[in-house]
């Protein structure tokens, strides 16, 4: 079994078997990282130890941390992570994910095969980029994204971010990655990586990320790099007040301070995208359930945006 030189950051909370068959899924790629280090925000936070017993990890893997969160939400627990990492190449994780046979090396050959790559992400198999229709196409141009080609792997108009491809090409690129399973050289890596704007589920925070490293790297998604992402809304992501609240503030400040897209008329085209999204949410019986509180959740995220926007210099 070949050992490379990534160090794998895993953010959890109260997912313990969850995270147990993520890093199982880990251990049956063909190649394997000198380090794990997971930030455990849980109550009772698993130890390294047990960890490494319950997975047989000391033998396969040089190194193993399980340490505490200092503060909870995914962003500060990743940069937590980074603070700690000792590897050249990162590895960041989600702790719910199903790995397919060869996605780790695929990740590792395809940073690689092009010095210009700084990082490259797996494709998610059960969420992945589907061709718009004709209506949805002239809506998402209207919002200032392209008419023609492709959007997959985008960040277009108002931070509008598209999946990317599962069937990329090689030489493909794409403008952003999630971080369910994404390879970095640190060496394209701001410090810290994340931005202590985002909070809780940081939404948003992976493609943040992305476009402050595309500025100077190639982002790519490889093909044959895949995953199952099993995800379990968290509480902050199943209450619908909140996390409208989060998509319109994150969405905003990637648009103005990442993007550098401050005029009034991407603010009502982010407005407009707002406004779409709960249009397209009234398909399902759920969305029609949660509709009050998603409107009030945007309401009061549109308040934070007018009237505390100004403390985003910061982060320019």
């Amino acid at each position: 079994m070949s050992l490379l030189p990534i160090s794998i950051i895993i953010p959890t909370l109260d997912r313990r078997d969850r995270l147990l068959r993520t890093v199982s899924s880990l251990l049956a790629q063909d190649v394997l990282p000198v380090e794990i280090i997971v930030i455990d925000a849980s109550a009772s936070p698993i130890e390294s130890d047990v960890f490494g017993e319950r997975l047989q990890l000391c033998k396969a893997v040089p190194t193993i941390r399980c340490l505490p969160s200092q503060q909870r939400g995914a962003a500060a627990q990743r940069n937590q992570g980074f603070a700690v990492a000792t590897q050249p190449f990162v590895l960041f994780m989600d702790d719910d994910v199903d790995l397919e046979a060869g996605c780790i090396s695929t990740l590792w050959e395809t940073l690689h095969s092009d010095p210009r790559i700084g990082g490259c992400g797996a494709g998610i198999v059960n969420q992945h980029y589907h061709p718009p229709g004709r209506a949805m196409r002239w809506a998402y141009q209207l919002m200032g994204c392209p008419g023609t080609g492709s959007l997959a792997g985008r960040c277009c108009g108002p931070a509008l971010n598209f999946l990317p491809a599962i069937d990329s090409r090689p030489g493909d690129t794409v403008d952003w990655l999630n971080l369910c399973c994404t390879l970095y050289r640190r060496e394209a890596l701001p410090v810290p990586p994340l931005l202590p704007f985002f909070h809780g589920y940081s939404l948003m925070e992976d493609a943040t990320l992305a476009l402050e490293v595309g500025r100077h790297w190639r982002l790519a998604v490889p093909a044959h790099a895949r995953l199952y992402h099993d995800s379990r809304p968290a509480n902050y992501k199943d209450l619908p007040y909140g996390r409208e609240r989060m998509e319109v503030i994150n969405r905003w400040f990637v648009m103005r301070t990442v993007m550098g897209r401050n005029s009034l008329g991407w603010d009502m085209r982010q407005v407009f995208l707002q406004v779409f999204m709960l249009m397209l949410s009234l398909r399902t019986a759920t969305g029609w359930r949660c509709f009050p509180a998603a409107v009030a959740g945007k309401l009061a995220g549109l308040g934070t945006v007018f009237f505390h926007s100004h403390k985003w210099l910061a982060y320019k």
